[in-house]
């Protein structure tokens, strides 16, 4: 059993205390184009989510917008820009966002969203 270092533990900062970006492929896109991402804080990502409700798909878009606002690095999109995102693309790149800041495959992001997307849909049929 070997002991965790500090670096396993925190996300790595530049000189000037901002979190490092990442070059991170779009695993879910043809041809896996990559994007440049800076990582969330727990914090962060608590800050941007707390007021996305699980039955209101409005609030998970605009919750989506502001991770790419505040995550996506390279390239670097105006607010009018992430809102006439192709949905897929939107999709791709908060995985990817979601992925390096909480240390997830893309692909388990993507379960676990469509896991949200099945539940809300039964609560909405049953209701």
């Amino acid at each position: 059993m070997t002991e965790i270092n500090k670096e396993q533990l925190v996300f790595t900062r530049g000189e000037d205390g901002s979190l490092l970006a990442q070059e991170v492929s779009l695993d879910s896109i043809d041809g896996k184009p990559s994007v440049k991402v800076v990582p969330l804080t727990r914090g962060k990502l608590q800050e941007i989510y707390q007021q996305a409700t699980s039955t209101d798909m409005a609030e998970k878009v605009k919750a989506d917008n502001e991770v790419i606002k505040v995550g996506l690095c390279s390239p670097k999109l105006t607010d009018e820009e992430i809102i006439d995102m192709k949905p897929q693309m939107a999709t791709a790149i908060t995985q990817a966002i979601l992925s390096v800041s909480l240390g997830m495959s893309q692909e388990e992001i993507s379960k676990k969203a469509n896991d949200v997307v099945q539940n809300q849909e039964y609560l909405l049929k049953k209701n």
